[in-house]
């Protein structure tokens, strides 16, 4: 049988014989038209048949065919008024697995349509004079949702923001649309679709008839607003690696919407790959990539109309929303984002900083300073999690602005995706050639880079605690409770020394030599560490302490040189004042 979706037959009143055909209907019924249609159906579908036949039923029902029995159609009986008298009865059919397979296919192109007309902020409509109803689609930076609306509703809705002098205007487009006009271009001197966007004094209305196969018509067009675009979409630079937009760019288009169109409602949310920096240690760069391309194809899924997606780090994002009403909307869609992402990828999650303009500060710099401020806070409280600005909760923009300029996440210049060594660098450059910086913000910017879940520095002599870092800070609880009974030295195993650093992968491993520190240890619940002692330039007994509690890990090698360094740069500073 022909690849054809709609199979038409015409059928005689009276004895149901068929009158004409499409090609496919004719192949269907082998051109054997000397007998009643439903002669060709199967007995339990011709009594179907006739029912609906007889009691002018055009709904759609399921028949088989007795020479081909396996294939379901849907059929359709429908009058011909056309016809003199009603001499002549259309019979519409399609076959159900051709029809699924028409409707996938459908939506797939409406995928691929709706992404192509999200390049541009345009508000899209199409007319149907037959219902007097309009079809909306691309509102995600407009006041309308999508849909189908009675005109007279839309025209409310566009009235109850439009100023008297627009009114003409106005009444212009809607007579267009119920006049069919064949094509026809409105100016409208104001805007209609989103009074919030200030940098938007007027539209433009395009539009003209669709025919469709029915014989019926529509009118589709088009809402342009007019802005003064900085080279915006046109030259827009895509990362190739995840076909995100370019850091450049991304930021140029949110500097846009928030400084010069003071567009409200546009929200900036900082996404951060937990991790990433141990999913390329361990698995590889180009499973890394892997990862990084399918974040942000669901990032970009999620977001469809409503924004766009940047990339402007190693494994960091930036997502624009154009309009979003209040937190409880951007909540949903970062619920939605971070929940879809671990369902997708395996042992993959994600954590994600956002703010709102002008809720939350008034120009994009601060903006964006507030969501990363939220990005930080997520890592804080244990990553995998998204955190919204809301001053209910959190700072004001003057007080985040001075923990930015002087908490100790910003020791080191660069994001999380600055490789460990370059980190390294700067802060033993900052110990031997400037102000030496605090040790906690030292342990802290060396636990982050390098993924070390707790850092900690003590006093060998006093077991006392000097500074700690790390997102799991918490946990030196476990280190307190093991060295108020045991000597710091236990903790050196000659078997495990490398480099002069001692590292224990797993606590619990039954081996010789261990046993005097495994059980107190296992009592405390460390389950891998690595122990570092040397003394500062006052000679006092210092231990650096690597440690990860609750579980066990197996220490990354190509990091050792830069633990054996990091150590030797704190044996440079006075550690105990």
């Amino acid at each position: 049988m022909a690849d054809s979706r709609i199979l038409e037959v015409m059928i005689a009143s009276d004895d149901h014989r068929m009158l004409s055909a499409n090609a496919e209907a004719w192949w269907l019924v082998q051109n054997d038209v000397f007998v009643p249609f439903e002669s060709f159906l199967t007995e339990e579908s011709k009594q179907v048949f006739l029912e609906h036949l007889n009691a002018s039923d055009t709904a759609w029902f399921l028949t088989f065919f007795a020479r081909e029995p396996e294939a379901a159609y849907l059929t359709r009986i429908e009058p011909d008024t056309k016809a003199p008298g009603n001499a002549m009865i259309r019979v519409v059919l399609t076959r159900l697995d051709l029809l699924m397979e028409e409707h996938l296919r459908q939506n797939d192109m409406l995928i691929s349509y709706n992404t192509m007309l999200s390049f541009h902020d345009d508000l899209y409509f199409e007319y149907l004079p037959e219902t007097d109803q309009v079809i909306l689609y691309n509102t995600s930076q407009t006041h309308f949702s999508d849909g189908i609306f009675p005109l007279d509703e839309f025209r409310a809705q566009l009235e109850a923001s439009c100023p008297a002098e627009s009114f003409p205007a106005l009444q212009t487009w809607m007579d267009h649309l119920r006049k069919r006009t064949p094509r026809f271009r409105v100016n409208i001197p104001s805007n209609l679709i989103n009074m919030k966007e200030q940098g938007v004094k007027s539209i433009v209305v395009r539009g003209t008839v669709a025919h469709h196969r029915n014989g019926q018509l529509s009118l589709v067009g088009m809402v342009h607003p007019m802005r003064t675009r900085i080279n915006e979409e046109n030259e827009i630079a895509y990362d190739t690696l995840t076909g995100a937009i370019a850091k450049e760019h991304i930021t140029r288009m949110a500097q846009d919407r928030i400084n010069r169109l003071k567009a409200e409602g546009t929200a900036v949310a900082i996404l951060d790959v937990d991790f990433f920096k141990h999913v390329n240690d361990n698995y590889g760069h180009q499973y890394g990539d892997d990862i990084l391309r399918r974040v942000a194809a669901v990032m970009q899924e999620e977001l469809k109309s409503a924004g766009r997606v940047g990339r402007i780090g190693g494994d960091e994002f930036m997502l624009l929303f154009y309009h979003v009403s209040d937190e409880t909307e951007l909540r949903a869609y970062l619920r939605s984002i971070k929940s879809v992402i671990a369902a997708a990828l395996e042992n993959i999650t994600v954590s994600i900083g956002a703010a709102i303009y002008p809720n939350d500060a008034a120009n994009y710099d601060d903006v964006f300073m507030v969501a990363d401020y939220c990005l930080y806070l997520a890592k804080e409280k244990g990553r995998n999690r998204y955190i919204i600005h809301t001053l209910a909760k959190h700072p004001p923009v003057d007080e985040i602005r001075k923990i930015q300029l002087d908490g100790e996440r910003n020791l080191v210049k660069g994001r999380d995706d600055l490789p460990l060594g370059e980190a390294l660098v700067q802060m033993q450059y900052m110990v031997q050639y400037g102000k030496q910086p605090s040790v906690a913000s030292m342990l802290n910017e060396f636990a982050v880079r390098a993924n070390i879940p707790l850092l900690s520095l003590w006093r060998r002599d006093t077991r006392s605690l000097i500074a700690v870092g790390g997102k799991e800070k918490n946990d030196v609880d476990a280190l307190q409770k093991y060295l108020a009974e045991h000597a710091p030295e236990n903790l050196w195993i000659p078997r495990y020394v490398i480099d002069g650093m001692c590292i224990v992968n797993t606590v619990d491993k039954p081996e010789e030599g261990f046993v005097e520190i495994r059980e107190p240890l296992v009592a405390c619940e460390v389950g891998s560490y690595i122990y570092i002692p040397f003394d500062d330039p006052d000679g006092i007994p210092v231990a650096l302490v690597f440690a990860v509690v609750h579980r066990k890990v197996f220490w990354n090698q190509q990091q050792y040189m830069h633990f054996r360094l990091f150590a030797d740069m704190l044996a440079r500073c006075r550690l105990s004042e």
